[in-house]
Order: structure tokens, then C-alpha cells, then sequence
């Protein structure tokens, strides 16, 4: 890996993200084995999904936008 490519706050944002997944798809995991009634848990679930990506959804857009815009700038 050249140390051009290298981009420690890349890494660092990939395994804050791989940390939030996993520990929402373990508290899930859970909840589904656990004895709430099953409506209750579909519907846990479905707000869980629409609430992570009303506020994700932004954060990764705005950040591809701001890549496209380094990129052309890195161009010119």
C-alpha cells in the first residue's frame, strides 16, 4: 500500500461504521430471540431501518459528493 493511498481517516470512519452495524444487527438479534410479541418486533425493526437511513443516508451522500468534488479539484 503506497502512502499516498493510505487515508487514516478512511479507516478509522469504515470501523466506527462496522462497529455501529454490528452492534445494531446483535441488539436486533436479540430482541428477535426475546419474548416480545411479533408485530411489536416487526415494527421495532422497520423504525430501526427508516431511522438509520433518514440519518445516514445524508452523511454518505454529502460524502461521495465531497470526494467528486476533491477529485475534480485534484484534476485541475
Amino acid at each position: 500500500m503506497d502512502d499516498e493511498e493510505y487515508n487514516p481517516e478512511f479507516s478509522s470512519r469504515a470501523v466506527l461504521v462496522a462497529v455501529m452495524v454490528c452492534l445494531i444487527v446483535v441488539a436486533h438479534v436479540f430482541m428477535w430471540f426475546s419474548d416480545m410479541p411479533q408485530d411489536l418486533k416487526i415494527t421495532f425493526t422497520i423504525l430501526n431501518i427508516v431511522g438509520w437511513t433518514i440519518v445516514l443516508m445524508p452523511i454518505l451522500l454529502v460524502d461521495k459528493w465531497l470526494n467528486a468534488i476533491q477529485n475534480r479539484n485534484n484534476d485541475e
